[in-house]
């Protein structure tokens, strides 16, 4: 750059500008790219070493001619520094696409597709929405990613679990919005006596939970139905029934009733645990309050003390509630019928 435009660029006070805007898309491109190689499976295809142009063509590519464009695209991973290439082919450089290649980190490559694609969404197309009043939809997103993202808290989900949950005696669990069925193994596992019945919206998450649960051998003791809480006539036979992070599905003015209706499950004595975002926290929790406050049927992200005083309302004893993650509003709330 020569100096004159250097000093145009200052004088009319866009040189900042323009630095800081740069500094912007490095960090997109990367956050796009992972998401898109995770997806593709290039990541687990490239953990055992490098591939050649020609071979990875085979796999990725319909049509030999496309081998050009398939290559532009693998240079971008080399430019961001997730991906190197020598004569022995592409291999994984990057510390995020060497542990995003990983399975055990699923939840994480999930989270950050979940960010490139419906965050993105929320975020860009929200005002011109609002202006034409066309609201999201439950179609809008992917079960089954969001199913695999939510996994990204399990391990603070366990400790809400853990808080009311016997590790022995029999226990009947009811869980409204079973996603993967992850929560409900971790339940069968740390008391091998309960049996548990998950309600999922939407079918083609239910049928991956009843898969999950066949493959972890728990099919004998739970299942998963597809179906709405809301549409089932209560048995009052269940000791414990859950819902985690998804109280948004339903809009704010219905939780009291909701979880009133929940209640005529429970057997005396019988104990609700809830789990989810509440206002505030993160930019990724407020994309979730996005997506919950402007799409059909759901509502926005619960206020703490607004949750407590829907639970008493709707006849719960014993209420309480406990920040989950340091530094993020992810709450766990309990009531004892």
């Amino acid at each position: 750059m020569r100096a004159k435009t250097l000093r145009e660029l200052w004088q009319r006070g866009q040189l900042r500008l323009l630095l800081s805007a740069t500094r912007l898309v490095q960090p997109y491109y990367r956050l796009v790219w992972l998401a898109a190689a995770a997806r593709a499976g290039l990541l687990p295809r490239l953990a055992d070493g490098p591939v050649s142009p020609t071979r990875l063509a085979r796999d990725f590519a319909a049509d030999a001619a496309d081998s050009d464009g398939l290559q532009t695209w693998l240079d971008m991973g080399v430019t961001l520094r997730e991906l190197a290439c020598d004569e022995d082919g592409y291999r994984l450089s990057g510390f995020l696409a060497r542990r995003l290649a990983d399975p055990a980190n699923d939840a994480i490559a999930a989270i950050l597709e979940e960010i490139a694609t419906l965050h993105h969404r929320l975020i860009f197309e929200t005002p011109e929405r609002l202006r034409q009043g066309r609201p999201f939809t439950l179609d809008d997103q992917d079960g089954v990613l969001i199913a695999r993202s939510s996994r990204i808290v399990e391990p603070f989900l366990h400790e809400a679990i853990d808080d009311v949950l016997a590790p022995r005696g029999p226990v009947r669990l009811l869980e409204v919005g079973a996603g993967t069925g992850a929560h409900i193994r971790y339940a069968a596992e740390r008391n091998l006596e309960l049996t548990a019945l998950g309600l999922e919206l939407q079918p083609s998450v239910a049928e991956l939970a009843n898969a999950n649960l066949r493959e972890w051998g728990l099919a004998e003791r739970a299942r998963v139905d597809k179906g709405d809480v809301r549409d089932r006539t209560p048995e009052a036979a269940f000791d414990l029934v859950t819902l985690h992070n998804n109280i948004y599905y339903f809009s704010v003015d219905e939780r009291t009733a909701l979880l009133h209706h929940l209640k005529r499950f429970l057997a005396p004595d019988g104990r609700l645990l809830l789990t989810t975002s509440c206002r505030g926290g993160s930019p990724t929790t407020q994309a979730l309050d996005i997506w919950s406050a402007n799409t059909v049927g759901c509502g926005r992200l619960p206020e703490v003390s607004e949750l407590t005083a829907q639970l008493r309302a709707a006849g719960f004893d014993d209420v309480r509630s406990r920040r989950l993650m340091p530094g993020e509003s992810f709450f766990a709330f309990q009531g004892r019928a």
